[in-house]
């Protein structure tokens, strides 16, 4: 009996194999497909970087103010070093408003002590329900002339989406920033994000990509030379980065499908986002939001859900409007450089994509949101949640049927076979990652003008590139692997009813050095 179960068992095995063959396949060609769109996009923005007049901006009223958000919890190490990278930023018109979510260091202290706040009734609009605010303080100390003023929120803690709705509140401008406390904005980052608004109207949100900052050089708050960083680990998430941001979203954005912009950097047109409901939080009290997802529902992976959330408004209520990317580098942030810190922040993404994917699955499949519906949704459910749990039972059937052959002396995988999937998994997967690494670190050519030969990220060394197309290759034979495990954790957590975020110590950016956690 038990030898009939076997057989049976090793059967249905044989017949569903060929199915992960054919994942592999379709996962890496849509990969490569992204590439492919992105190259070109990523050509002419190099391209464009160079050579467009962004002082133009710096001219006449059409210039649009911006707030900057600044959520910070538990940031005593870079807030304040993150706050001047800010206020010297190059922008016409703008203010800053540093939300304290609750931290339980010296945050605070150190912000009061470094720009003399004094404690004030600053204007706040609550158009978005938060945690309580306990006090708004301005900053006395003097200020460039473009920055309209430095305010900082003390409230209790409610998460980073919480803190987000309330620098919304606390916001003059029609345009905000949303920001993380770590990160190292590049000097013309506003100016390339808000030129794209001001040439398009109907842009209601628009990103960048966000780069590594470990190995780099970093001087008064501004990333002078770009390296590669000391230890393995961030090297690899270096190629995901290449993959997923350089490739993915800007292949993405060329089909009008872009679906999520990284909370690390984003310019938003707020009154769009306070009629979308704001950030997902449990404080929420929103028509929209609980006709959508429900009341006193929340996220920890924020920055995909609002996305998707405007795309549901915008194609819901049939605006004009649309999301856009831009490939080249606009932040700077640190990555995790242990294995616990990144294995937290991937179960988290993870947690995140499933919360954002389930709240707006009634978009799944629906010719009334176009693209998004048909195309940008079912990808994301098909290789992006599904991907681990198909990518796992892959590598454990192919290992299941190994054993089998060696306890019953019979032959289950032909050669061929074996060749094609691991061709198909392991080898396409080689060369996605060393075109996503080349796309990003080519040095286009313009003509015979040498000067304007430029990379979309320039390292300091080719050498550099060189290490990082080794890593590329390396990626797929062990660290992925890991990843996948990570991500799985991270749907065991989601079934357990985790909500944390689990954040991960940093220790800031020290100048003329590359950071590096502890």
């Amino acid at each position: 009996m038990s030898d009939t179960i076997v057989r049976l068992v090793i059967g249905l095995v044989l017949v569903i194999q060929p199915f992960f063959l054919v994942y592999f396949v379709l996962y890496n060609s849509y990969t490569l497909w992204l590439i492919v769109l992105s190259a070109r996009q990523v050509r002419r923005r190099v391209a464009g970087h160079f050579i467009e007049d962004l002082d133009l901006i710096d001219e006449g009223d059409l210039t649009k103010p911006l707030t900057m958000i600044v959520p910070a919890y538990n940031e005593e190490v870079t807030i304040v070093d993150s706050v001047i990278g800010l206020i010297n930023c190059d922008y016409p018109r703008f203010e800053i408003v540093v939300v304290n979510d609750g931290s339980t260091d010296s945050t605070l202290e150190r912000l009061k002590h470094a720009f003399q706040l004094r404690r004030t009734d600053a204007s706040y609009r609550p158009a978005l329900g938060t945690a309580p605010v306990h006090a708004k303080y301005r900053a006395t100390t003097q200020l460039p002339r473009g920055v309209m003023q430095l305010v900082v929120i003390d409230k209790e803690n409610g998460g980073k989406a919480d803190a987000l709705n309330a620098g919304i509140n606390a916001s003059t401008t029609p345009y905000f920033v949303s920001l993380d406390a770590d990160s190292i904005l590049d000097q013309r980052a506003l100016k390339e994000l808000m030129r794209v608004i001001q040439e398009d109207s109907r842009v209601v949100a628009v990103g960048g990509q966000v780069a590594i900052a470990n190995g780099c050089t970093v001087r008064n708050s501004h990333v002078v030379s770009v390296g590669l960083p000391a230890r393995s680990l961030p090297r690899f998430q270096m190629v995901e980065y290449f993959r997923s941001f350089t490739a993915a979203r800007t292949g993405l954005d060329r089909v009008g499908a872009i679906l999520i912009l990284s909370g690390v950097f984003a310019v938003f047109e707020k009154e769009t986002v306070i009629r979308a409901g704001g950030y997902l939080t449990p404080f929420l009290r929103h028509r929209l939001t609980e006709e959508y997802v429900g009341i006193g529902m929340g996220t920890v992976c924020e920055d995909m859900e609002i996305i998707v959330r405007l795309h549901r408004f915008i194609l819901d209520k049939q605006h004009d409007r649309r999301i856009a990317f831009l490939p080249h580098p606009v932040a700077w942030t640190e990555v995790p450089e242990t294995f616990e810190s990144l294995r937290k922040q991937r179960g988290r993404w993870y947690r995140g994509l499933r919360e954002s994917l389930r709240y707006h699955r009634a978009m799944l499949g629906r010719s009334k949101f176009g693209r998004i519906g048909w195309f940008a949704l079912p990808a994301f459910w098909l290789f992006e949640y599904y991907g681990p749990l198909i990518e796992v039972a892959g590598y454990m059937f192919i290992l299941f049927l190994f054993l089998m052959e060696r306890l019953l002396d019979q032959t289950f995988i032909t050669y061929e076979y074996l060749l094609a999937f691991l061709i198909a998994s392991l080898g396409y997967g080689v060369l996605v990652n060393v075109l996503a690494v080349l796309v990003g670190a080519w040095r286009f050519r313009y003509g015979l003008a040498d000067r304007l030969q430029r990379p979309l990220l320039p390292f300091s060394q080719r050498r550099d590139v060189f290490i990082l197309l080794s890593y590329a290759v390396l990626e797929n034979f062990g660290y992925r692997q890991l990843t996948l495990y990570w991500r799985l954790r991270g749907l065991w957590d989601a079934w357990r009813g985790k909500t944390g975020w689990e954040k991960f110590g940093r220790v800031g950016f020290r100048p003329g050095e590359a950071p590096v956690h502890g």
